[in-house]
């Protein structure tokens, strides 16, 4: 796994170090995990502006903020649960992780024994609810486990007779601490099942078209990659062609209107081209600039045109200056 590590230089370099996704995980029933990847890590995100932004005037702020608002919000949305709710929202961090176990992985030869009263996991980290499901069956659901369950590791009491003959155990829970939400789901299947067998149904329902859904998107790990590469500034990617004209101001001399059109061209011509020059003397009356300037497919044309003028100091003979038309050769 690679992480982006940014350089004070602006340098985006790509790094072979693996990055710990996560926090917390069950351990009692214990669960089989894929290789490669973090036992403690977060499998996916849901983004936690779904129902808009939490008003402080009405929740507060910091963590338990979120947490009120998410509970507010929860139990109007329609979802019959938290399982629902992050299977319907949730965006995988990769192709590589089960949308309904996460990291965890089935394993026929691992499988478990439910312990007499108390889960332990290695503790909830990061406020947020859970759910704990045996098959069908809803064991138990809180919607600030930290809160509930603040001991490292932590102790759940469950009524054991719940999942009496269940085949998989499923223990979800959503860290609301900051932006995304992080999904964490565990899947432990159990001694007298067989075969892997399927999400709670209530979960893996079909939820209605009124319910507020998280805007679809690609993985977490794609998005995070994209959002490193740069907006292209370049000028290639338009073509565009400015065209603007301004007239000088009559002056009294034509060493003043050469100049003015002079200073006019040179700023916005590019850094190489050099000032036009008063190099020739001439008896037209009309000045005429025109510069052009581009940046791969983009032009800007400027024209300048003075009216005639007159030296007060000349014996009966004017002269102006002549600006040269300069294009930049591709």
């Amino acid at each position: 796994m690679n992480v982006l590590v940014l350089i004070a230089s602006g340098t985006i370099v790509l790094s072979s170090v693996p990055l710990v996704l996560g926090h917390g995980y069950i351990v009692d029933p214990a669960a089989t995990w894929k290789d490669g990847y973090a036992v403690n890590g977060w499998g996916s995100s849901i983004d936690s502006s779904m129902w808009g932004s939490i008003d402080s005037s009405v929740y507060g702020y910091g963590t338990t903020a979120t947490v009120a608002f998410f509970e507010a919000q929860f139990n109007s949305s329609g979802y019959n649960s938290l399982g629902q709710f992050i299977e319907t929202n949730q965006v995988l961090y990769s192709d590589n992780i089960d949308e309904q176990c996460g990291y965890t992985v089935y394993d026929d030869t691992a499988r478990q024994t439910m312990p007499a009263t108390n889960l332990t996991h290695t503790g909830f980290t990061h406020p947020g609810p859970c759910e704990v499901w045996c098959d069908d069956t809803v064991v138990l659901f809180e919607y600030d486990c930290q809160a509930t369950y603040p001991d490292i590791p932590a102790g759940i009491p469950y009524d054991e007779s719940l999942c009496a003959d269940a085949n998989r155990f499923t223990i979800y829970w959503l860290a609301v601490h900051g932006a995304p939400w992080q999904v964490y789901t565990d899947c432990v299947w159990l001694d007298g099942g067989s075969g892997s067998g399927s999400a709670p149904s209530s979960v893996a329902e079909t939820v209605s078209s009124s319910v507020a859904t998280a805007p679809p998107t690609t993985s977490s790990e794609s998005t995070a990659t994209a959002t490193t590469a740069y907006p292209d500034t370049s000028s290639s990617s338009t073509s565009s062609t400015t065209s603007t004209t301004t007239t000088a101001p009559s002056t009294t001399t034509a060493t003043s209107t050469a100049s003015s059109a002079a200073s006019s061209a040179s700023t916005t011509t590019s850094s190489s081209s050099t000032a036009n020059e008063a190099d020739e003397a001439s008896t037209p009356t009309t000045t005429s600039a025109s510069t052009s300037t581009s940046s791969s497919d983009t032009s800007t044309v400027i024209t300048t045109t003075a009216p005639a003028t007159e030296s007060s100091e000349a014996s009966g003979a004017s002269t102006t200056a002549k600006c040269s038309r300069r294009m930049r050769r591709d």
